[in-house]
């Protein structure tokens, strides 16, 4: 009788570490969850999905938890001098390497309809283990909402 307890066990490893994968989604995942929701103003979103995605550390780390690249720190407006509206995000990066993103911002009238300028995407570095904020001026006096887009550079 052959001894097929060694190949057993190897199985048992094997279906361990798949299933423990099974909690990371790929960027083009079709996980449509949070990327459904409806627009909100005055809001910041990644779409990117790798960018500010959350997943567990998984098997062969010795913590367990959640992590994320970057994270959104704060954000709000605020009137310039001139009149016009201000935008600002600070965006932090948990990592050990400078991050480049790219961001751009859509300012709205308050009936919700799109107005400014057409939106442009902005080049940032967000130095490791650190904190930047990105910054956009309105064109416009009147008052505005707005909604931040970031997406990783070359996306």
């Amino acid at each position: 009788m052959k001894d097929t307890s060694g190949s057993f066990f190897a199985l048992a490893i094997s279906m361990t570490l798949l299933s423990g994968c099974s909690t990371h989604k790929a960027s083009d995942s079709t996980d449509l969850s949070g990327r459904t929701e409806p627009v909100s103003m005055n809001s910041v979103v990644f779409t990117d999905y790798d960018l500010n995605r959350r997943w567990s550390r998984g098997f062969g780390y010795l913590e367990d938890g959640e992590r994320y690249r970057l994270s959104l720190v704060q954000h709000g407006q605020r009137p310039t001098s001139a009149g016009t509206t201000e935008v600002y995000v600070v965006l932090r990066n948990h990592t050990d390497f400078d991050y480049q993103v790219e961001a751009r911002t859509q300012f709205f009238d308050r009936d919700g309809v799109p107005a400014d300028v057409r939106p442009i995407w902005q080049r940032l570095t967000v130095p490791a283990n650190s904190l930047e904020t990105y910054r956009e001026l309105s064109t416009s006096t009147q008052p505005l909402q707005y909604r931040v887009e970031i997406r990783e550079l070359g996306r």
